[in-house]
Parts: C-alpha cells; structure tokens; sequence
C-alpha cells in the first residue's frame, strides 16, 4: 500500500468529526485528548463506521466515500480496538488459527504461547490486549489499526510490543497507532497527526 488518504467527515450525536491527513508506511500516531475523534476515525478506516462525507483512499482504490464501499473484510486491514473484541468462548490459540496456519509461533512473538488454550475470563488484562494485537497482525495486514493497545502493560512488556509495531513499519505496513503517551508516541511514531475536537493537523514531531 502506497499510502492512506483520509478526508473523513461523520457525526455521532452531538460530536462532529472532520479528519485530514495521509498516512504513509511507517507509523503514524494518532495523538490528543479523550473524546478529541481518534478511536471513530479508526473505525471508519476499519470499515464499521460509514462517512457523512468525504473519503477515504488505499492508493487508488476507494474504501469508502459515500457510494463505493468495501466491507471491512475485504480491506486487508489489522484491528485492535481498545476493548480488544475478543470472543469469550474462543481460546487464544482458537482467536488466530483462522488467520494463520501457526498461531503457536505468533502467540509466542507475544508472550503468551503458555497461554494458548486460555479463553478471556482467564487472561489479565495486559495478556487479552496482547492477544488482541496478535490477532491483529495475523494476516500481515498492509494496514494495521492499533487503538491504545499496550495501555495495561509494563513498561518493559510495553516496549517489547512496541518493537513488534516497529517490525510492521518495516516490512511496508501503514501503522496508525493511538496513545495518550506522550514517550510512547515519540518512541513509535515516524508522522503525527494532533486531534483536538474532531479537528486534525499533521505535524512532524509531537
């Protein structure tokens, strides 16, 4: 994927967003305060929120822009939201085979290959947000949608996870990446792009 194009305009209720930037490969981190439009523009990009207006590109093919629609499932795209979505009666080994022939080795590139026959109620809540993102990067998305992912882990975990983000950014991945950790963002992020109510700005650093 060359490059993401957002031009995203939507409302829920009373909030009004209206986002602009493009996210090429690499990390972009998507920065600012609570309830400032970061988690609903990921999930327009995700595909399970439809724009009031504007549109959203994948190079040259239209993902959303009013009319022409791809499903979420025909996006090729990689998504752990913040409550990480995961399916109660599934075991964690049972959340990625679906996705890849060897989910044993990509629990293992996130520390929980000693968990693999674990459902949700019996992982903490740092091990279910690393389940999450492992079922994220199971089909080696070329767009890859991380909403606060690591907020429940230990700094070192943390960093850990952080270099399997930046792992992603180098294989071509287009990675956008929300925190409200300042360090972390700084750490991660190759672009950044400031939200503040609904409105956005690309910068070069935070």
């Amino acid at each position: 994927m060359s490059e993401l194009r957002v031009d995203a305009r939507a409302r829920i209720e009373a909030f009004e967003l209206d986002a602009r930037f493009t996210a090429r490969p690499g990390v972009t981190v998507l920065f600012g305060p609570t309830a400032s439009g970061k988690t609903l523009t990921l999930r327009l990009v995700a595909g399970v929120e439809r724009l009031a207006g504007g549109s959203i590109r994948s190079g040259e093919r239209v993902l959303d822009d009013g009319t022409a629609f791809v499903p979420p499932r025909d996006r090729g795209v990689g998504w752990a939201p913040q409550d990480g979505a995961l399916w109660p009666h599934r075991t964690a080994r049972e959340h990625l085979t679906p996705f890849t022939p060897d989910a044993i080795a990509l629990l293992a590139r996130v520390g929980l290959s000693d968990r693999a026959d674990r459902k949700p109620t019996r992982l903490s809540g740092g091990e279910r947000q690393r389940l999450a993102f492992a079922r994220a990067l199971a089909r080696s998305p070329a767009l890859l949608l991380l909403d606060e992912p690591f907020s429940a882990l230990d700094d070192a975990t943390r960093r850990q996870m952080g270099e399997l983000v930046r792992a992603e950014a180098a294989r071509g991945a287009i990675v956008l990446f929300v925190t409200h950790d300042r360090e972390e963002a700084t750490r991660l992020g190759d672009a950044f792009v400031l939200f503040e109510s609904g409105r956005t700005r690309e910068a070069p650093a935070l």
